[in-house]
C-alpha cells in the first residue's frame, strides 16, 4: 500500500503540470481560425495575439511579384487625425485565415502552407543564389527562384527544408519518427509525408483569446 502511495505520490505533479500546460489553451487543428492582424514578433504568432487588428494589404506595383506587398493600418497623427501609416520589420500578418511570414527580403511574405511544430513554406532561395531584392521585385518564375523552408515552432528558427536538415531535426526530436523514416526504400521522397507525422505527434497549442 505505501508503495502504491508513492507512485501516486510521483505521477501526480507531472500529470497537474501537464493539465496547467494546456489551461486556457486550443489545441491546434485544421479547424482553427487566427486571429486577423499583424504579428510584429514571432511570439505574437505563438500566441495568435497580433497587436495590430486593423491593417490594409497594398500590391505595391501591378507588374510585381504577387508576394511583395505593403501593410498599412490607420493611426493618428499629433492632431489625432486618422492616417495610413504603413508597418515594416513585421514577423508576419494573418489575413482570412491564413498565415503569412515575411522572409529573406523586407515586405515579401509567404503563406505557411502547413501550421504545426514544424510550419512550411515555400519562399525566396534567398541571397545565395545571386538574386538581389531589384530582380525579386520585378519578377520570379521558375522554380530554382524558389525553395522549401520549415518553420520550428518552439524556437521560431527558419531552416531549408531537405532530407538532411528534417533528419538532423528529427535526430535531436524524435529519434524513434527518425528511425522509422531510415527504414523506407525511398526515404528522401518521403520527407513531407513525414513532417506531417511529426505534427501529428507534436500538437501546438494556441492561447484561447
Amino acid at each position: 500500500m505505501l508503495n502504491l502511495y508513492l507512485v501516486v505520490f510521483i505521477i501526480l505533479p507531472v500529470f497537474a503540470f501537464a493539465q496547467t500546460d494546456t489551461v486556457g489553451k486550443i489545441k491546434y487543428t485544421g479547424d482553427f481560425v487566427f486571429n486577423e492582424g499583424i504579428y510584429k514578433t514571432f511570439q505574437e504568432f505563438k500566441n495568435d495575439s497580433p497587436s495590430i487588428k486593423k491593417f490594409f494589404i497594398k500590391k505595391l506595383n501591378p507588374y510585381s511579384n504577387p508576394n511583395y506587398i505593403q501593410l498599412d493600418y490607420i493611426c493618428p497623427d499629433s492632431l489625432k487625425k486618422k492616417n495610413d501609416c504603413e508597418v515594416n520589420d513585421v514577423w508576419g500578418y494573418s489575413n482570412k485565415g491564413d498565415v503569412y511570414i515575411s522572409h529573406i527580403y523586407s515586405a515579401y511574405y509567404f503563406k505557411l502552407m502547413v501550421v504545426g511544430a514544424l510550419c512550411h513554406f515555400s519562399g525566396i532561395t534567398g541571397n545565395e543564389s545571386g538574386i538581389d531584392a531589384n530582380q525579386v521585385t520585378m519578377n520570379l518564375s521558375t522554380d530554382e527562384d524558389y525553395q522549401q523552408y520549415m518553420l520550428d515552432f518552439e524556437t521560431g528558427e527558419v531552416t531549408v527544408f531537405k532530407y538532411k536538415t528534417f533528419c538532423a531535426f528529427l535526430l535531436t526530436h524524435d529519434i524513434d519518427l527518425y528511425n522509422e523514416l531510415q527504414k523506407q526504400k525511398k526515404k528522401k521522397k518521403l520527407i513531407f509525408k513525414y513532417l506531417l507525422k511529426y505534427n501529428e505527434r507534436h500538437p501546438i497549442w494556441f492561447k484561447d483569446n
